[in-house]
């Protein structure tokens, strides 16, 4: 006999990957290297990996590059970006279209 298991959170929120469409989540507390206004992109490529996460502890995690839909600026003002590489903790995949 198979045993039947419940779906997860996990298993029923979209999966990030190349060509999803994603938003920005500010972070908590709020930070000078936030972005304004949570923008929204889609990922095109994995994050390019940092030193710290080659020769460190990850830290950071998975990082996505993401190409904004409008270039944006950080709450710093430095900008605009057309592009960036944004930890996944603070990406959030949009919700998918219905047929």
């Amino acid at each position: 006999m198979w045993k039947r298991s419940t779906r997860t959170e996990a298993e029923t929120t979209p999966a990030l990957g190349v060509g999803v469409q994603v938003y920005v989540r500010e972070q908590d507390p709020p930070s000078g290297e936030d972005w304004v206004g949570e923008p929204t992109g889609v990922i095109i490529a994995p994050g390019s990996p940092t030193l710290r996460s080659v020769n460190l502890p990850a830290g950071e995690g998975t990082l996505w590059q993401i190409a904004f839909s409008t270039p944006q600026y950080r709450r710093d003002g430095r900008g605009p970006y057309e592009r960036a590489s944004i930890p996944q903790r603070l990406l959030v995949a949009a919700e998918p279209i219905e047929d």
